[in-house]
């Protein structure tokens, strides 16, 4: 079988990550990654180093910015039917559409072929009028996959009732995420040793509004009021994208006018673990999530997780086990747990061993396969 997984947007993250594992996980099936070739060099390396087939089409994403918006409305339709003929000339016999409710253009690409589609949502929000692009567009899939039940829940109410739906989580390969796994630490040799025997605290973020780093700078700056909690470093780790500048700048302001201590954002690594593995602390601070891959690596490596409650996270955490959740936006109790975990080793050390235990048996790669195969072929069976 040859599935085609389609994705419009070539900056890497969650839905990226996820496609590129799945596809490594289920080998049986003849996986073609359909991205962008704009923005897509990361994404592509990504593929080349799991043995994954990629091929790089002009597709345009949504954007708020106004030419590119206005690109996008005009060169869409013939993306389509571009799409369809790759998806013809391929041979595909099933589409899976990723990246959520706005990325469409698989979605009528492969019914413009009588290709069945299976589109995968992994968001919890989006505007009106995508809600309503999405109820029109969702009857031309055959089947949805959710990345959590709370994008379940956000989108029950809009696709058609009586389809095949899976609620499917994002997978970690739990031992190559392992805090005993042989990691290569040249890249962030010079860095690591900077830190000394300092308490630090780690989130791997795009730098993004809906990752609410301002949550984590007023915890930060609670945190820096506390004389014992002088030596506590924050590291952001993710892309920090050219759109995003002015934003950062804004964030590093308010980190200074509140005084928040030590906090670096330290841009995109091809590996991540080096640094994940010295972390003390694990936050996630978003303000939306659904199934989020940064998170269930950081469980995976052993690491207490702090975070608010998005996605399916207080399913996997477990307030109290794996780490603390908090309602989003709430940097007081962000503080009060992370200043609970950092005052005490064992709980860190309790509290990392249950969320490696958690990811094993929630996020491993088979698992994940197996679920996204019973998707596949029901949608197949039904069509």
């Amino acid at each position: 079988m040859r599935v085609a997984n389609i994705i419009e947007e070539g900056k890497v993250g969650g839905p990226q990550i996820r496609m590129v594992r799945v596809a490594a996980a289920i080998r049986d099936i003849d996986t073609l990654i359909v991205m962008p070739k704009a923005n897509s060099d990361a994404f592509s390396t990504l593929c080349e180093q799991h043995n994954i087939s990629y091929r790089q089409l002009p597709l345009s994403r949504l954007t708020k910015e106004l030419f590119p918006a206005i690109g996008y409305l005009l060169l869409s339709p013939f993306e389509i039917i571009h799409l369809a003929w790759f998806l013809q000339r391929k041979k595909v016999d099933l589409v899976h559409a990723s990246g959520g409710s706005w990325q469409y253009k698989g979605v009528i690409a492969a019914r413009l072929t009588g290709t069945p589609v299976v589109w995968h949502l992994n968001d919890t929000f989006a505007p009106g009028f995508v809600r309503w692009l999405f109820r029109f567009a969702s009857s031309l899939a055959s089947g949805f996959i959710f990345a959590s039940h709370r994008s379940y829940d956000y989108y029950r109410d809009l696709y058609p009732q009586g389809k095949p739906g899976h609620i499917i989580s994002s997978l970690v390969d739990p031992e190559y995420f392992s805090p005993s796994a042989q990691i290569d630490t040249t890249e962030d040799q010079e860095f690591l040793e900077s830190l000394g025997n300092e308490l630090v605290i780690g989130t791997i973020a795009n730098v993004s509004p809906v990752k609410g780093l301002e949550t984590l700078i007023r915890a930060a700056a609670l945190l820096h009021k506390a004389s014992a909690t002088k030596t506590v470093r924050f590291l952001v780790i993710g892309q920090i994208s050219k759109g995003q500048q002015v934003y950062l700048e804004r964030l590093k302001r308010l980190a200074g006018e509140l005084d928040a201590g030590s906090i670096q954002f330290c841009g995109a690594r091809d590996d991540v673990r080096a640094i994940l593995r010295r972390c003390d602390i694990y936050v996630c601070s978003s303000n939306a999530e659904s199934s989020p891959v940064a998170v269930w690596e950081a469980m995976a490596m052993a690491k207490p997780v702090v975070s608010t409650n998005v996605g399916d996270v207080a399913r996997h955490v477990l307030d109290g086990k794996a780490g603390f959740i908090m309602p989003v936006g709430d940097h007081e109790t962000m503080a009060e747990k992370i200043t609970q975990l950092a005052s005490d080793a064992y709980l860190r050390e309790k509290c990392g061993k249950q969320a490696r235990e958690i990811a094993i048996r929630s996020f491993s790669p088979d698992n994940i396969a197996k679920a996204t195969m019973i998707a596949y072929q029901q949608v197949l069976e039904r069509y």
